[in-house]
């Protein structure tokens, strides 16, 4: 395994646009081995279009998508083999049993040379860490908005993925399972992956081990929550959007870009 402090994943003075439209400005940023990142914003702050660059989904106007130091669109094919993206809204069918649908993907995603034992035995292993075991003869549509969640993951993981990317993965979780969901992602990351996500919640942010704030396609900081809370100088998260308010929004790019954050 590589060291944790080197980036898995790098944005390098990354613009985009669509036409006159800005969505992007210079975004730079590093994301590590054995880190859960959360990338929070208000709405249309341009956290989606991120994860699009991160994703090769999006081919940046300006800058790079860098992979372990390579760029990402020079080896865009094998990348995205290789990395788990989770979209907000659920992909597999509602009728499916839990236990069909990772049959189905494992088609897809394993290797075929991989005889049936090795499969089954790859099935058996994600749903029992992600605590689905006793629901794998339910169907979806029976599940709770936490289970198809797991189950959406689960489906990622079976290729054994070194980058998960999740778009929005706690969007209308109640709080405990969101609570639950967070811890998840948290062990993952610490059995060596690099976890990146997109959430609307500030609940629970003291579980990543990285928050990105992006504010009208810019990067204004990054740094973990008690570095958050110290630099726009509030108590709870639910505030910082407030603060932000405050000021114009060259100051907090200024800021950034000076490394005072």
């Amino acid at each position: 395994m590589e060291p944790r402090s080197r980036p898995a994943l790098s944005l390098e003075g990354v613009t985009f646009k669509i036409g006159r439209a800005r969505l992007l400005t210079d975004v730079t940023l590093d994301f590590r081995r054995m880190e859960v990142t959360a990338i929070i914003g208000p709405s249309g702050s341009g956290k989606s279009t991120l994860l699009k660059c991160l994703t090769t989904t999006h081919r940046p106007s300006k800058g790079k998508v860098l992979v372990g130091g390579r760029d990402a669109w020079e080896i865009r094919r094998q990348y995205r083999i290789e990395l788990g993206y989770v979209p907000q809204d659920d992909v597999i069918h509602r009728q499916l049993t839990v236990d069909q649908a990772f049959y189905y993907a494992s088609k897809l995603r394993l290797d075929t040379a991989l005889d049936g034992p090795a499969v089954r035995r790859r099935i058996d292993s994600i749903a029992q860490l992600l605590g689905l075991t006793e629901h794998r003869r339910q169907r979806i549509y029976r599940l709770s908005g936490g289970q198809r969640k797991r189950v959406n993951i689960g489906i990622e993981l079976l290729a054994d993925p070194p980058v998960l990317i999740l778009d929005e993965p706690a969007s209308g979780l109640d709080p405990g399972t969101e609570e639950d969901l967070v811890k998840l992602l948290g062990s993952l990351a610490r059995s060596g992956r690099t976890v990146v996500m997109t959430t609307h919640s500030m609940e629970y942010l003291d579980a990543v081990d990285r928050i990105v704030l992006v504010i009208s396609g810019n990067v204004v900081f990054a740094g973990n929550l008690r570095e958050l809370l110290a630099h726009f100088r509030v108590a709870h998260p639910a505030e910082v959007f407030k603060a932000v308010r405050q000021r114009e929004l060259d100051h907090w790019v200024s800021c950034y870009r000076a490394g005072s954050v």
